[in-house]
């Protein structure tokens, strides 16, 4: 690995399938009511009218990204809305924040990387929560050796995940995780702009399956500092009808409209 910054990126890119490969990727079934956020800047006098707007754009082939190469389409989420408006690079800009729920009754397959580093360092999980404890005494019941090589495999890939901005190799450890486990629907990281905060990437072809639509607002997000954003002169999506048209309404610039139920794609709402 210290040889690693200096190697042509073929060869990094093939040490980062063969670690993947032999190394037990962590990961849990994520389910409950915690709504993660999704922000996208406009265009002045833009505002969405179709829920395919604040998702991803029909018939355009993905960019290369943090946790997809090019063509491979995910959906990236952020655990709160500061985060979404961080990682979207928001200054002082014309937005729509889009709020997405796990279904009742429904789970995720996540496999959140980095989560023995952090659970040998801290004592607790990104994710893993009361779990973590289960993680610890893995680690414990190991020798010395082979734990300490869980734990090194694990932050190498973490650090070639965000430690960097080569989407290249950051997308390469998320494709061969995707590709290792197919259950695997969603990988979690910390934010590489947002301190403390997590990111979701969720693969957009099973994303209906397990996912519903709760909130959206469209209004101007400014940064006041160190990753502490304002919302104001919001207009709320209050209704999503079947053919997914959204129906905007005036909403309060700091709380979202909580559609009840959430909006998916098979039932709509009237």
């Amino acid at each position: 690995m210290r040889t690693f910054p200096t190697v042509s990126k073929r060869r990094k890119k093939a040490a980062i399938k063969r670690l993947v490969e032999v190394h037990p990727i962590i990961n849990m079934d994520w389910g409950g009511s915690w709504r993660y956020r999704r922000c996208r800047t406009l265009e002045p006098g833009s505002r969405p009218s179709h829920v395919d707007e604040l998702i991803w754009p029909k018939g355009v082939p993905a960019q290369l990204g943090r946790a997809n190469p090019a063509g491979f389409q995910v959906l990236y989420l952020a655990d709160r809305q500061d985060t979404a408006l961080q990682e979207a690079r928001v200054t002082d800009d014309l937005v729509v924040v889009a709020e997405f729920v796990i279904q009742q009754n429904h789970s995720v397959r996540v496999a959140p990387i980095g989560e023995l580093s952090q659970v040998q360092r801290t004592g607790r999980g990104f994710l893993a929560g009361d779990t973590s404890a289960t993680l610890s005494n893995m680690l414990n019941a190991c020798n010395p050796d082979e734990a300490r090589s869980l734990l090194i495999t694990d932050a190498f890939l973490l650090e070639c995940l965000i430690g960097h901005d080569d989407y290249e190799i950051s997308s390469t450890v998320a494709l061969c995780i995707f590709d290792k486990n197919p259950l695997v629907t969603t990988i979690a990281f910390p934010s590489r702009r947002q301190q403390g905060a997590l990111n979701f990437a969720v693969r957009v072809e099973s994303f209906w399956d397990d996912w519903a639509l709760v909130a959206a607002r469209h209004g101007r997000a400014r940064h006041l500092a160190i990753g502490y954003f304002t919302l104001e002169g919001t207009s709320a999506v209050d209704a999503v009808t079947v053919g997914g048209r959204l129906h905007w309404r005036p909403g309060k610039d700091q709380t979202a409209v909580l559609m009840r139920p959430p909006y998916h794609p098979a039932r709509g709402q009237p």
